[in-house]
Protein backbone atom coordinates (compact mmCIF):
# COMPACT_ATOMS: atom_id res chain seq x y z
CA UNK A 1 0.00 0.00 0.00
CA UNK A 2 0.96 3.34 -0.84
CA UNK A 3 0.41 6.97 0.50
CA UNK A 4 -2.01 9.19 -1.54
CA UNK A 5 0.79 11.96 -1.58
CA UNK A 6 3.32 9.38 -2.74
CA UNK A 7 1.01 8.57 -5.83
CA UNK A 8 1.20 12.45 -6.73
CA UNK A 9 4.84 12.84 -6.60
CA UNK A 10 5.84 9.92 -7.84
CA UNK A 11 4.80 10.80 -11.81
CA UNK A 12 6.38 14.28 -10.97
CA UNK A 13 9.63 12.89 -9.61
CA UNK A 14 9.77 10.77 -12.92
CA UNK A 15 9.11 13.64 -15.20
CA UNK A 16 11.82 15.78 -14.18
CA UNK A 17 14.01 12.95 -14.28
CA UNK A 18 13.18 12.53 -17.84
CA UNK A 19 13.39 15.86 -18.57
CA UNK A 20 16.72 16.27 -16.82
CA UNK A 21 17.76 12.64 -18.88
CA UNK A 22 16.56 14.28 -22.07
CA UNK A 23 17.99 18.42 -21.24
CA UNK A 24 21.71 16.89 -21.10
CA UNK A 25 22.27 16.15 -25.52
CA UNK A 26 19.88 19.07 -25.83
CA UNK A 27 22.38 21.09 -23.61
CA UNK A 28 25.73 19.69 -25.31
CA UNK A 29 24.60 19.88 -28.90
CA UNK A 30 23.37 23.71 -28.09
CA UNK A 31 26.39 24.70 -26.84
CA UNK A 32 28.37 22.75 -29.62
CA UNK A 33 26.62 24.56 -31.94
CA UNK A 34 26.95 27.96 -30.22
CA UNK A 35 30.52 27.40 -29.91
CA UNK A 36 30.81 26.40 -33.48
CA UNK A 37 28.89 29.58 -34.70
CA UNK A 38 30.55 31.74 -32.65
CA UNK A 39 34.37 30.61 -34.08
CA UNK A 40 33.38 30.54 -37.41
CA UNK A 41 32.46 34.24 -37.15
CA UNK A 42 35.47 34.49 -35.37
CA UNK A 43 37.49 32.94 -37.98
CA UNK A 44 36.32 35.25 -40.60
CA UNK A 45 36.75 38.02 -38.64
CA UNK A 46 40.60 37.04 -38.63
CA UNK A 47 40.40 36.38 -42.23
CA UNK A 48 39.03 39.85 -43.04
CA UNK A 49 41.86 41.55 -40.43
CA UNK A 50 44.51 39.36 -42.22
CA UNK A 51 43.91 40.26 -45.59
CA UNK A 52 43.37 43.81 -44.78
CA UNK A 53 46.54 43.90 -42.73
CA UNK A 54 48.66 42.52 -45.45
CA UNK A 55 47.50 44.59 -48.14
CA UNK A 56 47.76 47.34 -46.51
CA UNK A 57 51.17 47.29 -45.56
CA UNK A 58 52.06 47.38 -49.41
CA UNK A 59 54.48 45.30 -49.36
CA UNK A 60 56.90 43.80 -51.92
CA UNK A 61 56.25 39.99 -52.75
CA UNK A 62 59.37 38.45 -51.51
CA UNK A 63 58.73 40.79 -48.03
CA UNK A 64 55.05 39.07 -48.21
CA UNK A 65 55.96 35.80 -49.56
CA UNK A 66 58.83 35.82 -45.95
CA UNK A 67 56.25 37.12 -43.88
CA UNK A 68 53.55 34.35 -44.83
CA UNK A 69 56.26 31.69 -44.46
CA UNK A 70 57.13 33.16 -41.26
CA UNK A 71 53.64 32.87 -39.92
CA UNK A 72 53.35 29.83 -41.56
CA UNK A 73 55.93 28.30 -39.49
CA UNK A 74 55.20 29.84 -36.42
CA UNK A 75 52.17 31.25 -35.75
CA UNK A 76 49.70 27.97 -34.41
CA UNK A 77 46.52 27.86 -36.11
CA UNK A 78 47.65 29.29 -39.31
CA UNK A 79 48.40 27.71 -42.91
CA UNK A 80 48.97 29.16 -46.31
CA UNK A 81 49.17 28.15 -49.58
CA UNK A 82 49.56 29.08 -53.42
CA UNK A 83 46.28 29.09 -54.99
CA UNK A 84 45.77 28.93 -58.21
CA UNK A 85 42.17 29.56 -58.52
CA UNK A 86 39.60 30.62 -56.17
CA UNK A 87 37.03 27.70 -54.19
CA UNK A 88 34.51 28.05 -52.00
CA UNK A 89 34.79 28.22 -48.07
CA UNK A 90 34.97 25.45 -46.29
CA UNK A 91 33.79 25.79 -42.29
CA UNK A 92 34.31 21.86 -40.40
CA UNK A 93 35.53 20.10 -37.23
CA UNK A 94 38.73 18.19 -37.30
CA UNK A 95 40.41 15.40 -34.74
CA UNK A 96 43.44 14.86 -35.29
CA UNK A 97 46.99 14.52 -33.38
CA UNK A 98 48.72 18.00 -32.13
CA UNK A 99 52.18 17.49 -32.45
CA UNK A 100 52.22 20.65 -29.98
CA UNK A 101 49.91 19.66 -27.30
CA UNK A 102 51.04 16.11 -28.06
CA UNK A 103 47.48 14.65 -27.82
CA UNK A 104 44.44 14.36 -30.07
CA UNK A 105 42.88 17.27 -29.86
CA UNK A 106 39.75 18.75 -31.74
CA UNK A 107 40.08 21.69 -34.07
CA UNK A 108 37.23 23.99 -36.05
CA UNK A 109 38.57 24.88 -39.12
CA UNK A 110 38.00 27.43 -41.86
CA UNK A 111 40.02 26.81 -45.39
CA UNK A 112 39.62 30.19 -47.27
CA UNK A 113 41.00 32.49 -50.14
CA UNK A 114 42.71 35.78 -49.81
CA UNK A 115 44.74 37.99 -52.15
CA UNK A 116 47.56 39.55 -51.14
CA UNK A 117 49.61 41.76 -53.71
CA UNK A 118 46.90 40.41 -56.64
CA UNK A 119 48.42 37.17 -55.48
CA UNK A 120 45.93 34.15 -54.24
CA UNK A 121 46.66 32.25 -51.26
CA UNK A 122 44.81 29.25 -49.47
CA UNK A 123 44.13 29.81 -45.88
CA UNK A 124 43.44 27.28 -42.97
CA UNK A 125 42.29 29.04 -39.80
CA UNK A 126 42.38 26.69 -37.00
CA UNK A 127 41.05 27.23 -33.46
CA UNK A 128 41.63 24.27 -30.32
CA UNK A 129 38.08 23.37 -29.73
CA UNK A 130 39.12 21.44 -26.10
CA UNK A 131 37.89 23.74 -24.05
CA UNK A 132 34.37 23.39 -25.17
CA UNK A 133 34.23 19.84 -23.60
CA UNK A 134 34.94 21.40 -20.32
CA UNK A 135 33.02 24.24 -20.62
CA UNK A 136 29.95 21.82 -21.43
CA UNK A 137 31.01 19.62 -18.61
CA UNK A 138 30.60 22.48 -15.91
CA UNK A 139 27.52 23.79 -17.39
CA UNK A 140 26.18 20.45 -17.23
CA UNK A 141 27.32 19.63 -13.63
CA UNK A 142 26.05 23.44 -12.79
CA UNK A 143 22.66 22.82 -14.39
CA UNK A 144 22.20 19.45 -12.55
CA UNK A 145 23.10 20.76 -9.42
CA UNK A 146 20.50 23.64 -9.46
CA UNK A 147 18.45 20.74 -10.95
CA UNK A 148 18.79 18.97 -8.17
CA UNK A 149 18.41 21.70 -5.58
CA UNK A 150 15.19 22.70 -7.47
CA UNK A 151 13.75 19.03 -7.54
CA UNK A 152 14.31 18.13 -3.59
CA UNK A 153 13.13 21.74 -2.49
CA UNK A 154 9.71 20.61 -4.92
CA UNK A 155 9.36 17.81 -2.88
CA UNK A 156 9.81 18.87 0.26
CA UNK A 157 7.66 21.70 -0.27
CA UNK A 158 4.78 19.54 -2.05
CA UNK A 159 5.50 17.13 1.24
CA UNK A 160 4.62 20.56 3.34
CA UNK A 161 2.08 22.00 1.81
CA UNK A 162 0.55 18.58 0.82
CA UNK A 163 0.75 17.28 4.75
CA UNK A 164 -0.97 21.05 5.47
CA UNK A 165 -3.90 20.61 3.10
CA UNK A 166 -4.88 17.17 3.89
CA UNK A 167 -4.39 17.64 7.73
CA UNK A 168 -8.54 17.34 8.22
CA UNK A 169 -8.20 14.68 5.80
CA UNK A 170 -6.00 12.34 7.94
CA UNK A 171 -7.63 13.74 11.50
CA UNK A 172 -11.09 12.47 9.83
CA UNK A 173 -9.35 9.30 9.25
CA UNK A 174 -8.13 9.20 12.96
CA UNK A 175 -11.78 10.14 14.10
CA UNK A 176 -13.41 7.02 12.27
CA UNK A 177 -10.31 4.58 13.66
CA UNK A 178 -11.53 5.42 16.95
CA UNK A 179 -15.43 4.98 16.45
CA UNK A 180 -16.58 2.15 17.49
CA UNK A 181 -20.30 1.11 16.57
CA UNK A 182 -20.94 -0.31 19.99
CA UNK A 183 -20.05 2.97 21.74
CA UNK A 184 -23.59 4.69 20.66
CA UNK A 185 -21.51 7.84 20.20
CA UNK A 186 -21.23 9.64 16.78
CA UNK A 187 -17.18 10.19 15.64
CA UNK A 188 -15.82 13.87 16.29
CA UNK A 189 -14.90 15.00 12.65
CA UNK A 190 -12.80 17.61 12.79
CA UNK A 191 -13.76 20.93 10.67
CA UNK A 192 -11.98 22.20 7.71
CA UNK A 193 -11.82 25.14 5.35
CA UNK A 194 -11.93 23.02 2.25
CA UNK A 195 -15.05 22.48 0.09
CA UNK A 196 -14.13 18.54 -0.36
CA UNK A 197 -13.48 17.86 2.97
CA UNK A 198 -16.46 19.46 4.42
CA UNK A 199 -18.83 17.48 1.95
CA UNK A 200 -17.27 14.22 2.92
CA UNK A 201 -17.43 15.18 6.69
CA UNK A 202 -20.87 15.93 6.39
CA UNK A 203 -21.82 13.12 4.74
CA UNK A 204 -20.01 10.51 7.03
CA UNK A 205 -22.02 12.41 9.79
CA UNK A 206 -25.18 11.16 7.95
CA UNK A 207 -23.70 7.49 7.18
CA UNK A 208 -22.96 7.31 10.92
CA UNK A 209 -26.16 8.81 12.34
CA UNK A 210 -27.78 6.19 10.03
CA UNK A 211 -25.34 3.40 11.47
CA UNK A 212 -26.19 3.78 14.54
CA UNK A 213 -30.06 4.33 14.32
CA UNK A 214 -29.90 1.31 12.55
CA UNK A 215 -27.43 -0.54 15.12
CA UNK A 216 -29.85 0.59 17.90
CA UNK A 217 -32.78 -1.19 16.10
CA UNK A 218 -31.00 -4.19 15.64
CA UNK A 219 -29.64 -4.59 19.40
CA UNK A 220 -33.35 -3.53 20.56
CA UNK A 221 -34.87 -6.03 18.19
CA UNK A 222 -32.62 -8.93 19.07
CA UNK A 223 -32.90 -8.28 22.94
CA UNK A 224 -36.46 -8.01 22.96
CA UNK A 225 -37.35 -10.54 21.31
CA UNK A 226 -35.26 -12.92 22.78
CA UNK A 227 -36.61 -11.78 26.12
CA UNK A 228 -39.87 -12.43 24.92
CA UNK A 229 -38.90 -15.79 23.47
CA UNK A 230 -38.07 -16.69 27.04
CA UNK A 231 -41.39 -16.69 28.48
CA UNK A 232 -43.69 -19.16 26.34
CA UNK A 233 -40.91 -21.07 25.88
CA UNK A 234 -40.56 -21.82 29.81
CA UNK A 235 -44.31 -21.60 30.24
CA UNK A 236 -44.56 -24.28 26.96
CA UNK A 237 -41.64 -26.29 28.44
CA UNK A 238 -43.10 -26.51 32.45
CA UNK A 239 -46.83 -27.52 30.70
CA UNK A 240 -44.70 -30.25 29.25
CA UNK A 241 -43.07 -31.11 32.31
CA UNK A 242 -46.46 -31.29 33.97
CA UNK A 243 -47.61 -33.93 31.25
CA UNK A 244 -44.65 -35.72 31.53
CA UNK A 245 -45.56 -36.69 35.60
CA UNK A 246 -48.92 -37.41 34.45
CA UNK A 247 -49.66 -41.37 34.76
CA UNK A 248 -52.53 -41.47 31.88
CA UNK A 249 -50.52 -41.40 29.14
CA UNK A 250 -49.81 -44.02 27.47
CA UNK A 251 -46.37 -45.30 25.56
CA UNK A 252 -46.29 -43.65 22.65
CA UNK A 253 -47.99 -40.49 24.01
CA UNK A 254 -44.60 -40.70 26.13
CA UNK A 255 -42.90 -40.95 23.50
CA UNK A 256 -44.28 -37.48 21.69
CA UNK A 257 -44.40 -35.59 24.94
CA UNK A 258 -40.30 -36.65 25.24
CA UNK A 259 -39.36 -35.29 21.33
CA UNK A 260 -41.51 -31.95 21.80
CA UNK A 261 -39.64 -31.61 25.21
CA UNK A 262 -36.43 -31.94 23.53
CA UNK A 263 -37.12 -29.62 21.08
CA UNK A 264 -38.08 -27.40 23.93
CA UNK A 265 -34.45 -27.88 24.97
CA UNK A 266 -33.11 -26.72 21.99
CA UNK A 267 -35.25 -24.12 21.07
CA UNK A 268 -34.15 -22.62 24.31
CA UNK A 269 -30.44 -23.15 23.93
CA UNK A 270 -30.82 -21.53 20.16
CA UNK A 271 -32.42 -18.47 21.45
CA UNK A 272 -30.00 -18.26 24.46
CA UNK A 273 -27.30 -18.84 21.75
CA UNK A 274 -28.38 -15.68 20.17
CA UNK A 275 -29.02 -13.59 22.73
CA UNK A 276 -25.37 -14.56 23.42
CA UNK A 277 -24.03 -13.66 20.27
CA UNK A 278 -26.01 -10.86 19.92
CA UNK A 279 -24.68 -9.17 23.08
CA UNK A 280 -21.01 -10.32 22.17
CA UNK A 281 -21.36 -8.43 18.89
CA UNK A 282 -22.70 -4.98 20.26
CA UNK A 283 -19.70 -5.76 22.99
CA UNK A 284 -21.71 -5.76 26.00
CA UNK A 285 -19.02 -7.38 27.73
CA UNK A 286 -16.46 -4.73 28.11
CA UNK A 287 -14.90 -5.48 31.62
CA UNK A 288 -11.68 -7.82 31.32
CA UNK A 289 -8.87 -9.05 33.88
CA UNK A 290 -6.15 -11.18 33.84
CA UNK A 291 -7.38 -14.66 33.96
CA UNK A 292 -5.04 -17.71 34.19
CA UNK A 293 -6.12 -19.96 30.82
CA UNK A 294 -5.20 -23.05 33.22
CA UNK A 295 -6.49 -22.73 36.05
CA UNK A 296 -9.86 -22.15 34.04
CA UNK A 297 -9.01 -25.07 31.99
CA UNK A 298 -9.13 -27.08 34.92
CA UNK A 299 -12.27 -26.26 37.07
CA UNK A 300 -13.87 -26.96 33.37
CA UNK A 301 -12.35 -30.13 33.09
CA UNK A 302 -13.42 -31.27 36.32
CA UNK A 303 -17.02 -30.28 35.54
CA UNK A 304 -16.41 -32.61 32.13
CA UNK A 305 -14.68 -35.36 33.96
CA UNK A 306 -18.52 -37.41 34.23
CA UNK A 307 -19.30 -36.89 30.50
CA UNK A 308 -15.56 -38.07 29.96
CA UNK A 309 -15.69 -41.16 31.87
CA UNK A 310 -18.85 -42.44 31.25
CA UNK A 311 -17.39 -42.33 27.00
CA UNK A 312 -14.64 -43.71 28.24
CA UNK A 313 -12.21 -40.92 27.01
CA UNK A 314 -9.18 -40.33 28.17
CA UNK A 315 -8.54 -36.46 28.85
CA UNK A 316 -4.87 -34.73 29.51
CA UNK A 317 -3.95 -30.84 29.83
CA UNK A 318 -0.44 -29.98 29.09
CA UNK A 319 -1.21 -26.13 29.48
CA UNK A 320 1.52 -23.85 30.74
CA UNK A 321 1.41 -20.74 32.58
CA UNK A 322 -0.93 -18.41 29.93
CA UNK A 323 -2.27 -15.38 31.39
CA UNK A 324 -5.14 -13.74 28.90
CA UNK A 325 -7.08 -10.24 29.32
CA UNK A 326 -10.54 -10.81 28.43
CA UNK A 327 -14.00 -10.87 29.62
CA UNK A 328 -13.93 -13.85 32.59
CA UNK A 329 -17.43 -15.02 31.16
CA UNK A 330 -16.20 -15.20 27.36
CA UNK A 331 -13.02 -17.18 28.28
CA UNK A 332 -15.19 -19.50 29.66
CA UNK A 333 -17.64 -20.10 27.01
CA UNK A 334 -15.06 -20.33 24.72
CA UNK A 335 -13.08 -23.11 26.30
CA UNK A 336 -16.25 -24.38 27.26
CA UNK A 337 -17.74 -24.81 23.36
CA UNK A 338 -14.34 -25.90 22.58
CA UNK A 339 -14.34 -28.76 24.90
CA UNK A 340 -18.00 -29.70 24.30
CA UNK A 341 -17.03 -29.57 20.46
CA UNK A 342 -14.26 -32.11 21.47
CA UNK A 343 -16.57 -34.65 23.77
CA UNK A 344 -18.96 -34.57 20.40
CA UNK A 345 -16.09 -35.82 17.64
CA UNK A 346 -14.44 -37.89 19.97
CA UNK A 347 -14.90 -41.71 19.58
CA UNK A 348 -15.41 -43.85 22.86
CA UNK A 349 -12.08 -44.70 24.22
CA UNK A 350 -10.64 -41.89 22.65
CA UNK A 351 -7.84 -39.15 23.81
CA UNK A 352 -8.77 -35.26 24.36
CA UNK A 353 -5.96 -33.13 24.95
CA UNK A 354 -5.53 -29.73 25.66
CA UNK A 355 -1.73 -27.85 25.46
CA UNK A 356 -0.24 -24.97 24.77
CA UNK A 357 2.83 -23.76 22.21
CA UNK A 358 3.81 -20.43 22.73
CA UNK A 359 1.12 -18.41 22.29
CA UNK A 360 -0.83 -20.82 21.00
CA UNK A 361 -4.14 -22.86 22.76
CA UNK A 362 -4.47 -26.35 20.95
CA UNK A 363 -7.43 -28.83 21.85
CA UNK A 364 -6.79 -31.99 20.25
CA UNK A 365 -8.78 -35.39 19.98
CA UNK A 366 -9.04 -38.23 17.89
CA UNK A 367 -11.47 -39.14 15.08
CA UNK A 368 -12.31 -40.77 12.45
CA UNK A 369 -13.15 -38.33 9.60
CA UNK A 370 -12.27 -34.56 9.40
CA UNK A 371 -15.06 -31.93 9.51
CA UNK A 372 -16.21 -29.38 6.80
CA UNK A 373 -13.99 -27.06 7.35
CA UNK A 374 -16.82 -24.66 4.90
CA UNK A 375 -19.17 -25.09 7.71
CA UNK A 376 -16.99 -25.47 10.64
CA UNK A 377 -17.70 -21.79 12.29
CA UNK A 378 -21.03 -20.66 10.00
CA UNK A 379 -24.23 -20.07 12.38
CA UNK A 380 -26.73 -23.20 12.15
CA UNK A 381 -24.17 -25.22 9.67
CA UNK A 382 -23.75 -28.61 10.41
CA UNK A 383 -19.65 -29.62 10.10
CA UNK A 384 -20.90 -33.44 10.61
CA UNK A 385 -23.76 -35.64 9.68
CA UNK A 386 -22.93 -38.01 12.48
CA UNK A 387 -23.40 -35.62 14.95
CA UNK A 388 -26.20 -32.86 14.49
CA UNK A 389 -26.18 -29.75 17.00
CA UNK A 390 -27.40 -26.14 17.25
CA UNK A 391 -24.65 -25.01 14.90
CA UNK A 392 -23.53 -22.30 17.01
CA UNK A 393 -21.16 -23.37 19.60
CA UNK A 394 -18.01 -22.87 17.26
CA UNK A 395 -19.82 -19.62 15.41
CA UNK A 396 -19.87 -17.95 19.45
CA UNK A 397 -16.42 -19.14 19.48
CA UNK A 398 -15.62 -17.34 16.38
CA UNK A 399 -16.86 -14.64 17.31
CA UNK A 400 -14.85 -14.21 20.29
CA UNK A 401 -11.85 -15.04 19.10
CA UNK A 402 -12.39 -12.10 16.14
CA UNK A 403 -13.57 -9.88 19.80
CA UNK A 404 -10.05 -9.96 20.95
CA UNK A 405 -8.27 -10.53 17.49
CA UNK A 406 -7.04 -13.97 18.25
CA UNK A 407 -7.21 -16.63 15.38
CA UNK A 408 -8.99 -19.73 15.16
CA UNK A 409 -8.38 -22.28 12.75
CA UNK A 410 -8.83 -26.28 12.24
CA UNK A 411 -7.18 -29.15 10.81
CA UNK A 412 -7.50 -33.01 10.32
CA UNK A 413 -4.09 -34.89 10.62
CA UNK A 414 -3.21 -38.18 11.61
CA UNK A 415 -6.49 -39.55 12.84
CA UNK A 416 -6.85 -35.92 15.37
CA UNK A 417 -8.87 -33.04 15.30
CA UNK A 418 -6.71 -29.85 15.94
CA UNK A 419 -8.80 -26.61 17.11
CA UNK A 420 -5.73 -23.63 17.41
CA UNK A 421 -6.45 -20.29 19.08
CA UNK A 422 -3.29 -18.21 18.18
CA UNK A 423 -3.58 -14.98 20.79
Amino acid sequence: MKKLLDQSLRPLVIYAMVVLIISIPVYFLTINWIWENELDKHHYAIREKLEKRLTSMDLPDSSVTGMINVLDKVQPGFSFAQATAPSPDSSYTLIRFDTFMNDREQFRCLTTDIRVNGKLLRVLIETNMEEIDETILAIAAVTIFFFIVLLAGFVYLNRKTSLRVWRPFYETLDSLHAFRLEGGKPAALPESQVTEFTDLNQSLDRLIDASLASYKQQKEFTENASHELQTPLAVVKSKLDLLLQSRSLDQPQMRILEDAYQAINRVTRINKNLLLLAKIEHAQFDNQQDISVSGLLAELSAQFADRFASSGIRYTQQVGELILQANPMLLEILLTNLLVNALRYTPAGGNVTVRTNQRMLIFENTGISPLNEQNLFRRFAQASAEHVGSGLGLAIAREICERYDWQISYDFDCGHHHFTIRF
